[in-house]
């Protein structure tokens, strides 16, 4: 005649199948959890990412093909998740390809790139309607599909309300709005002044003078009257880096020597 088993035996297989249980439970609750970081952010806070996008805001440019791949592997877990940083700088390296492509004889590649611009900067600013650089892609985009006109114009204003004194953003966005002053409104003829001042209190003259460089004829003038209050020594130096680009500064703040180079020195 068989025994039941003693009470404390009972209890402890009992504890054993029940720690089973659990310890397979939390298993599979990794595993569940370690598949669902795989897809919703792979990549997504690869250092790359910022070392580039901050590169490429100070002028530096990167071959358009290995710009594509950081962008394919990370862009869809950003708009997954809707993260705002990693869209924006993914932004930046978008219009850096784009900006490639423009200057390329591939216009239908051009015309992608420009619709990915356009795209880009529509998520970013589902996810952060604040973000000064999605306002900016969306000018960027729009002013090369349909031109400058009223929608246009107010995609600029956009940036420069939600941004007005971001300097890696004004160093994208001085040249756009200088190449097309003579078409804007006066109060962004203001902003786009305030840019370029800005840069150059900053004392960043090498693009100081590449946005002079950029702009209209009618805007340098204006460009030039908000340098006058500068110290001389500051004038004189961007005054170099001007002139080293083959223009000469004629305006009452700025002497130009007339001689020869032979005899200057």
């Amino acid at each position: 005649m068989s025994k039941e088993p003693s009470g404390p035996n009972a209890r402890q297989r009992s504890d054993r199948a029940h720690r089973r249980i659990l310890l397979g439970s939390n298993v599979a609750f990794a595993v569940c959890a370690l598949a669902w970081v795989s897809y919703t952010a792979p990549n997504l806070t690869s250092p790359a990412i910022p070392q580039v996008a901050g590169r490429i805001s100070r002028g530096e440019r990167y071959d358009p093909d290995q710009l594509r791949q950081i962008i394919a592997e990370n862009l869809p877990s950003a708009r997954r998740q809707c993260g705002a940083k990693t869209m924006r700088e993914l932004l930046l390296l978008q219009l850096a390809i784009a900006d490639e492509s423009i200057r390329s004889s591939n216009l239908k590649q051009a015309d992608t790139d420009i619709e990915a611009v356009a795209s880009s900067s529509r998520a970013l600013l589902l996810c952060a309607p604040s973000e000064g650089l999605g306002w900016l892609g969306s000018y960027w985009a729009a002013i090369r599909q349909e031109g400058f006109g009223p929608r246009t114009s107010a995609f600029l204003g956009l940036s420069y309300q939600l941004a007005p004194h971001e300097a890696w953003l004004q160093l994208i966005r001085a040249p756009l709005a200088l190449r097309v002053y003579r078409a804007l409104p006066p109060e962004l003829k203001t902003n786009a002044v305030e840019d370029f001042a800005d840069i150059f209190k900053a004392r960043l003259f090498p693009s100081a003078a590449a946005f002079y460089q950029a702009a209209a004829a009618g805007a340098r003038a204006d460009l030039l009257d908000r340098t006058c209050a500068a110290p001389e020594a500051d004038r004189r130096l961007f005054q170099r880096y001007v002139t080293d680009k083959g223009l000469q500064l004629r305006h009452p703040c700025y002497q130009n020597d007339e001689r020869p180079a032979y005899l200057k020195d």
